[in-house]
């Protein structure tokens, strides 16, 4: 995956036009991810569950509060996408009533309004898909054009349930959270 950053980043910096949507059921990135997209020039999109897709949205017990835990994770990773000024990195929701979201992968789209690569795999970017979890992933680029469209509907399918959100929405969902939730977010992003 650093090698993937690299390339973008390069890319960007030429051409000035890269765009790469990334996807992951959960908004646990790790910090190597988080770091790389926000110092990548590249147009981010990324697309996590909401926490109603989460499937642990109906949990009983201390499971309840894992939706609103990535909750809180969003909106210190949006805070720290404001810190940077960069306006080309967005987070979306999944949301498709009476569906959970699980989908993972990443799609470059470098000059073209097509991708001309994807990776497709286990990994959910975090802390335990780096160090802990045997992952695999695959990366593809794509040796037609009917490939490529391909692709590019997987993404357009995923984001057509998708909504954008801010850093002010996910501030309002996130108030009167119980304290200790912040307390365990070290936990959670190493364990989940």
């Amino acid at each position: 995956m650093a090698e993937f950053f690299q390339l973008t980043d390069q890319f960007a910096q030429q051409h000035q036009m890269c765009r790469n949507f990334m996807t992951s059921a959960y908004f646990n990135f790790s910090d190597f991810h988080k770091h790389n997209v926000l110092a990548n020039r590249s147009r981010w999109d990324l697309l996590v569950a909401s926490p109603e897709a989460n499937g642990f949205f109906t949990a009983s017990g201390i499971s309840k509060y894992i939706p609103n835990m990535y909750s809180i994770i969003e909106h210190q990773f949006l805070r720290m996408v404001r810190k940077h000024g960069r306006s080309d990195i967005a987070v979306e929701e999944y949301s498709r009533q009476g569906w959970t979201y699980h989908g993972k992968g990443v799609w470059c789209y470098l000059d073209q309004e097509l991708p001309q690569l994807t990776m497709i795999g286990s990994p959910n970017y975090g802390y335990r898909s780096i160090y802990c979890d045997l992952e695999a992933q695959v990366t593809l680029i794509p040796g037609s054009k009917s490939l490529q469209s391909d692709m590019h509907q997987e993404a357009l399918g995923l984001l057509s349930h998708s909504k954008m959100v801010s850093e002010a929405e996910l501030k309002q969902r996130i108030r009167g959270s119980p304290m200790w939730l912040y307390g365990l977010k070290p936990f959670i992003l190493k364990k989940m």
